[in-house]
């Protein structure tokens, strides 16, 4: 394979691979807030920061335990008795999973 079939090969790739994007990652912290300002609900608080996204919410006997925040896309996370405290940094499955599961404890369903 030439130059060219290399050259044509990651362009090919490039196009090819937006899919990924529905996974999160990459995004700058204001594409982040976006995307998680249409998933939560008023009582949670977001605000873009350097490094992600600075999300509270301060609520009792939340549904959550350490693990659910110690992992790829949360960083330095605060849970305690009266809520959480995280910065996110990606925007995949596992934050919309802690989201919509905050969400549904905030509504009680």
């Amino acid at each position: 394979m030439g130059g060219r079939g290399l050259d044509h090969l990651i362009e090919q790739n490039e196009t090819d691979l937006g899919f990924l994007s529905a996974y999160g990652g990459g995004e700058s912290p204001e594409e982040l807030l976006k995307l998680i300002q249409d998933s939560i609900c008023k009582e949670m608080k977001i605000k873009a920061t350097e490094q992600g996204v600075h999300f509270s919410l301060s609520l009792e006997n939340l549904p959550l335990v350490n693990s659910d925040v110690n992992r790829r896309g949360f960083l330095d996370a605060k849970l305690d008795a009266t809520g959480i405290e995280v910065i996110i940094t990606d925007f995949g499955p596992e934050q919309r999973r802690f989201i919509e599961r905050l969400v549904e404890f905030i509504r009680g369903e």
